[in-house]
């Protein structure tokens, strides 16, 4: 990660904690400020960590307060969690199970023993958009072509790299690979700069509408053998439907793979904290799944537990257990 994008997230997260700080509850020096590493400002991650941070602060009436701090995703998000500098972060659920494993990206650090599943939040599905003029048609034409992979660091470029190696190809399988900013994306695919750019996102999603809005780009079915059998020997990948009226696109649904976007911890994090995040997750439903609509099935998604491979954190368990407010 760049030091100029450091910077900029680090600025970003001083003004979160003035603010937050200037707020009448500040004057105590007993003000307990915890954070939940989150992804891209524009992206999915971000907003879903804004929206439960607001759940709690406008639930809690102690002196703690949540802030959402962004990142450059998943890979970053586990690494400085596992320093004890994050409280709580978004991750994908094929790289929970690594870290916790210590297989894949972190096997040179060894298993995250002490890492613990909050909750299970939305399915994040592999989005390919192909350039208008790319000739792409179907997730093999991407041989030899112009992608975009997404930033290092973050849980989609990583997600790609991995399931390339699982289908016995390797990077090069591109002709030339970009790492861009989401945001960046949109300009170069839609100028014809890039053939494609591999999103792992959930839906409906602010990029992917912008790409679709600003140019004649389309989705493109992540299928054939080579995935058929991705998906039946790997545990981390659900076969899915993209669904292109999300996007106001009247077709049938493209064919895809997903993971699950998950809330961790640390074993260390306080119970009563983390019982009481869940609980103002489960009491305020119809406020998160309303300003962020990739959490329309949240409450599914929480019952279920699906990709949480940590352990449960006791206090996660405790809020689970308890009828809903």
């Amino acid at each position: 990660m760049g030091n100029m994008y450091v910077s900029r997230m680090k600025s970003i997260c001083v003004l979160l904690a003035i603010a937050i700080f200037l707020s009448p509850v500040s004057a105590s020096a007993d003000l307990r400020l915890f954070t939940i590493g989150s992804g891209d400002l524009s992206g999915g991650y971000f907003a879903t960590a804004r929206a439960i941070c607001k759940a709690f602060n406008a639930s809690d009436d102690s002196l703690r307060r949540c802030t959402p701090e962004p990142t450059v995703g998943s890979i970053y998000n586990l690494s400085v969690l596992r320093s004890g500098e994050l409280d709580f972060a978004l991750v994908q659920s094929d790289w929970q199970r690594a870290a916790y494993e210590g297989s894949g990206l972190f096997s040179e650090f060894g298993p995250m023993r002490d890492l613990r599943s909050v909750i299970s939040l939305y399915p994040e599905t592999v989005t390919i958009l192909a350039s208008p003029n790319s000739g792409i048609e179907k997730s093999a034409d991407l041989a030899g072509k112009t992608v975009d992979i997404g930033r290092p660091s973050s849980g989609t470029n990583a997600t790609v790299r991995n399931m390339l190696r699982q289908m016995g190809l390797g990077i090069d399988f591109f002709g030339d690979v970009r790492e861009y900013e989401d945001g960046y994306s949109i300009s170069e695919l839609c100028a014809d700069r890039i053939d494609a750019s591999i999103f792992v996102v959930g839906h409906p999603n602010d990029i992917v509408s912008s790409i679709l809005e600003s140019c004649d780009a389309s989705i493109i079915p992540l299928a054939g053998p080579n995935v058929d059998r991705l998906h039946d020997e790997k545990k981390d990948y659900q076969k899915v439907l993209i669904d292109l009226g999300l996007y106001g696109i009247d077709k049938q649904g493209v064919d895809s793979l997903a993971v699950v976007a998950t809330l961790v911890t640390r074993a260390a994090v306080d119970n009563d904290l983390v019982a009481d995040l869940v609980q103002a997750i489960r009491a305020n439903m119809d406020e998160l799944t309303g300003s962020v609509p990739l959490l329309r099935n949240l409450d599914w998604h929480v019952s279920s537990g699906r990709g949480l491979t940590a352990p449960q954190h006791p206090g996660a368990a405790k809020a689970l257990s308890a009828e809903p407010d």
